[in-house]
Formats: C-alpha cells, sequence, structure tokens
C-alpha cells in the first residue's frame, strides 16, 4: 500500500493506482504488433458477464455411417433405447480438387455437445453402413489458423466421428443437417462498471470506431494479480455514463463482437468469486460445486508436472469425485496442491494422438475412497472400443505415463 492510501496493482510492466474502497477486478488492455500492451481501463465489476445459454438442440443424420467400437454399439443399442454419447469432434476433410482447399489440404472441425443416437437403421449406400439419427448442439464450424474460405458443404469429403478430441469411432459419407444455415447470434451486450477514464478510453468514446477494437480481458483477484486472461475479445463501445459507484469513474457500455467463446453461466459467479479472494489454500473448496461449475474452477487452475519426489507417494481424496471435473480436481491437488491441475493433455483420455505432456515420476498415486468415482461415474465411457468404465480407462491412462495408481 502507497502512502496516499492507494493499492497499486501491477502486470508485468505496467502499475494502476486505485482507490481502496473501490474493488478492481477486470483491466481491459490492447497489445501492439511489438508484443508491447496498453492499458484501456481497469473496471470494478461487469453487467452481463454471466448468461445462462439455452442450448440449440439439432436433428442430424449420419448417413452411410461405418461405425466401430463406442459408436457401433450405440447403433446396436439405438434401436431399443436412446444412447448418450457426450462429446464428439467432427472434422470434415475436403478432396484435394474442391475449390476451397488449400495447397491441396482443407478441414472443417465441428463439435457435436452432449450427442444422442436416437435412431439407427441399415443404410440404402451399402452393406454394413448405418444411418444414424443424433440428437445433439452443433459448434463450429472451426477451421485452421490462416486458412480462408467458404463454408459450404462438400459434394464429397471424408467425415470422421470422433470420441470427444481424438479417437476414431466411425466414418460417414455425409451429415445430413450438418451444413444447414443458422441464425448469426446476435451481438451480446457488456456493462463495464466502474471503469477509470483513461487517455486511450476517453478517445475511442469521442471517435468510436465502426469495427471495434481488439482486447484482452485481465481478471484479477483482490490483490490485483492476473489470474485468469480472456484474449481477443472484439468489443465496440456503445455510450457511457457517471458510474453508480460515484466518483470520477465511469460506466461504459459496450457490444461483443467476437471472444468470449466462453461466456460464464450465472453458475460459476461464486467460482470467480472464490478466486478473486486468491488461489485457495485448502483443498477440496471446490467439493460443493455442481458440475458445471467444477469446469469453470478448473479454468482458473494452474498447471502441474508433477512436484512429487521420484518414487514418493501423494494421496487423492476421492470422497467428492462425481464426475469428471471432480476427478481433475481432486488429481490436480494431490499432486500440487490447492488450485492447481495435472498438466496434461486430458483430451488423451477422449483419445487424443499426441500422447500427453511429462509428469515428473515415476510415483505413486493412493486413490482412496475409488469406489465413489466408480459408482458415480458407471455411466460415463471416453474408452472408443467402449469396453473399460472411466475409472479403469484413467488408472490404465495415468498408468502409461509412469504413475503407480492405488486403488482404496
Amino acid at each position: 500500500m502507497r502512502a496516499d492510501g492507494k493499492d497499486d496493482v501491477r502486470f508485468e510492466e505496467v502499475v494502476w493506482a486505485r482507490r481502496r474502497d473501490i474493488p478492481l477486478r477486470y483491466a481491459l488492455v490492447s497489445e501492439e504488433w511489438d508484443g508491447e500492451q496498453t492499458l484501456w481501463t481497469p473496471c470494478a465489476d461487469m453487467d452481463g458477464l454471466f448468461v445462462d445459454r439455452v442450448p440449440r438442440r439439432e436433428t442430424l443424420t449420419l448417413v452411410g455411417c461405418r461405425p466401430t467400437g463406442r459408436l457401433l454399439k450405440a447403433a446396436d443399442r439405438a434401436r431399443r433405447e436412446p444412447v448418450e454419447l457426450g462429446h464428439l469432434f467432427v472434422p470434415v476433410e475436403f478432396p484435394d480438387d474442391h475449390p476451397d482447399a488449400w495447397d491441396g489440404w482443407w478441414v472443417h472441425y465441428w463439435d457435436l455437445e452432449e450427442a444422442v443416437v436416437v435412431g439407427s437403421r441399415p443404410s440404402a449406400l451399402g452393406p454394413g453402413l448405418f444411418d444414424l439419427v443424433l440428437e445433439a448442439e452443433v459448434i463450429g464450424p472451426t477451421t485452421p489458423t490462416g486458412r480462408t474460405g467458404a463454408v459450404g458443404e462438400p459434394e464429397s469429403a471424408e467425415i470422421g466421428i470422433h470420441n470427444g478430441t481424438g479417437s476414431r469411432i466411425g466414418e460417414c459419407r455425409r451429415i445430413e443437417g450438418l451444413y444447414t444455415e443458422r441464425p448469426e447470434p446476435e451481438p451480446e451486450p457488456l456493462r463495464l462498471v466502474g471503469c477509470e477514464p483513461t487517455d486511450r478510453l476517453l478517445a475511442r468514446l469521442v471517435h468510436p470506431r465502426a469495427d471495434g477494437d481488439r482486447l484482452d480481458l485481465l481478471v484479477l483477484d483482490r490483490t490485483g494479480r492476473p489470474i485468469r486472461t480472456e484474449e481477443n475479445l472484439h468489443l465496440q463501445i456503445a455510450g457511457a455514463r457517471p458510474s453508480r459507484l460515484g466518483g470520477a469513474l465511469i460506466d461504459v457500455d459496450v457490444t461483443v463482437r467476437a471472444g468470449l467463446g466462453h461466456r460464464p453461466a450465472g453458475a460459476a459467479r461464486p467460482v470467480w468469486d472464490a478466486w478473486y479472494e486468491g488461489v485457495p489454500r485448502e483443498r477440496n473448496a471446490w467439493a460443493g460445486l455442481p458440475t458445471a461449475a467444477r469446469e469453470e474452477w478448473l479454468r482458473f487452475t494452474t498447471g502441474t508436472s508433477g512436484e512429487v519426489p521420484v518414487g514418493g507417494t501423494c494421496h487423492l481424496d476421492g470422497r467428492f469425485v462425481t464426475d469428471v471435473p471432480g476427478f481433475r480436481c481432486a488429481l490436480g491437488e494431490a499432486v500440487g496442491g490447492p488450485g492447481r491441475h495435472l498438466h496434461q493433455c486430458w483430451g488423451v483420455l477422449l483419445g487424443c494422438p499426441c500422447g500427453g505432456e511429462d509428469v515428473r515420476g515415476p510415483f505413486t498415486l493412493v486413490w482412496h475412497d475409488a469406489d465413489t468415482a466408480r459408482r458415480a461415474l458407471a455411466g460415463v465411457s471416453v474408452d472408443p472400443a467402449g469396453e473399460l468404465p472411466y475409472v479403469e480407462h484413467v488408472v490404465r491412462f495415468l498408468e502409461e505415463t509412469g504413475i503407480t495408481v492405488v486403488l482404496r
């Protein structure tokens, strides 16, 4: 604290002073081509940051599908009852001679969230093929960075059906309903509350840009330390007024044109409030949260490769492992302490071929109360073959990284 009663808030080379009776939770910065950052404004709060989005469910048909493993079993069961598949990843690979191809290569990447197989029938396109009817939330397409092209359906393409983020569990000729024209989402309003009227912000209020500005949002804790960054927000300033917090502060209305791809739901607010107080010091501070809030908790944690001494032992408290994010929270605390997650590509558990990142070891992980997870996750499977329950699949993965797992 400075002698004039103000707190210094630091981010890299920038120091901001703020009256102590006004909280400081966010800062907007711009980044120049050379990496230099410029402060736009710190602010105390944001109205409209937390949004409870209603998923838009759609019906798709995988035409001429050749399923394997888990998807093949789902195709059989779906003739009698719906089958939940969770998250599916679908790359649509264009043929080399397609006009949108770039150097003979072009891919659209789609995500199908909370996919459920609701129907299955033999396909007219050939023996051993199925037409599978899915219900899912469709997200995409995204394309490789730096590549541009029309988002149109190719006449022919190689379409893979992947379990989560990697392992292929089938392929199909086309997906009816995937390239359906969807309404563009309306730009979302956001109000920045308690902003300091910096020169950069005042200049933009006087001379607004029709195309907006690209900014990064820094989420700060009570000490002013950045604990999270949301990059490349495309914000357009719509207006300003004296702040409801008083003084010389202002409230600024902005429109979010892009970015904030993960706008937190209302249930996530307690997570943001908890981390505003700093990195948690006690374990299981996340235990009372629902699944979606536990996912949000993980976005604040920092990675650990495992500071356990070679040949040492760490203990996982399994009492609250009732869902997948709960397992990752408990594992991170077991290996690195509160506020940590195991620094791995967890897409490996969904079949990602990257192999994960190295963990320091070998060491032993004692998983206490493992039966809690066995019961809670009995219906969860990410094994592409559809054979192993989630807990057994996780144990196999951890042991492949050099961690000896003891279940108790």
